[in-house]
């Protein structure tokens, strides 16, 4: 009778314990749905908390896009996650065009210290590739990230501060989902503890949109900016 007794409520403990990590579990997968959605005829936004930070590198969060983008769109990308003090901890965001391609555009965005950043490319032909990496002083949570694409243009990238991918070649690029995750495993710490992450896509056709004169564009306006500092810089040092 005692063993029974013992038996039953071993069972009962089990299940109490069972049904508060389904319950939490249940609550952090909510937790990775979007908190908010604007959808136009040229425009796709999206607003995550922080918790895709959280993902499984093997079961990301996915965000399907508006299959109508084409290949000439511009994505402003604004972190503002709280990151844990580690300079492990971080948020990759892939860009994927539909399957069966292996097509993808990799941003990588760490905390802590560091703040490193670096952009990769997937293809078919060349594999993985980092076509630009930086250890430290990558990106700044004040600055968005602006990932470009034309179809003559190519993939620009600008982290905030300058363009750090200038017109490389995919040989075209339209994208069908967001993929955001930040774990290597399901062990791994925790990467970040507040905050939202957005995303803000715009397209269309090349002569009703400015996104097709985006990489000419931002040239253009850090080009700008550099001359407008050394004419000041002139004339409040004469010689």
């Amino acid at each position: 009778m005692a063993l029974r007794v013992f038996l039953l409520l071993s069972l009962f403990s089990f299940l109490i314990q069972f049904g508060s990590v389904m319950g939490q579990t249940q609550e952090r997968l909510q937790n990775f749905q979007p908190i908010k959605t604007t959808e136009t005829k040229s425009s796709d936004q999206v607003t995550f908390t922080y918790d895709v930070s959280n993902a499984n590198r093997r079961n990301p969060v996915n965000y399907t896009l508006n299959p109508s983008i084409g290949e000439n769109w511009i994505l402003t990308i604004q972190n503002n996650l709280s990151y844990a003090q580690r300079d492990d901890a971080k948020t990759i965001v892939r860009l994927h065009e539909a399957s069966p391609s292996e097509k993808f555009v990799e941003i990588a965005m760490f905390g802590g210290t560091s703040d490193k950043f670096w952009t990769a490319v997937n293809t078919e032909e060349s594999g993985y590739i980092k076509v630009y990496e930086r250890d430290t002083g990558g990106w700044s949570k004040d600055d968005s990230i602006v990932v470009g694409h034309g179809n003559n243009q190519g993939l620009s990238v600008n982290n905030g501060q300058r363009i750090v991918t200038d017109r490389l070649s995919l040989d075209g690029f339209n994208p069908s989902y967001i993929t955001i995750y930040g774990k290597d495993s399901s062990n791994s710490p925790l990467n970040t503890y507040a905050g939202t992450i957005s995303f803000d896509l715009i397209f269309g056709d090349p002569s009703e949109s400015p996104v097709f004169y985006l990489p000419f564009a931002m040239l253009v306006g850090v080009g700008g900016l550099v001359v407008v500092l050394v004419v000041f810089k002139k004339r409040t040092n004469p010689p």
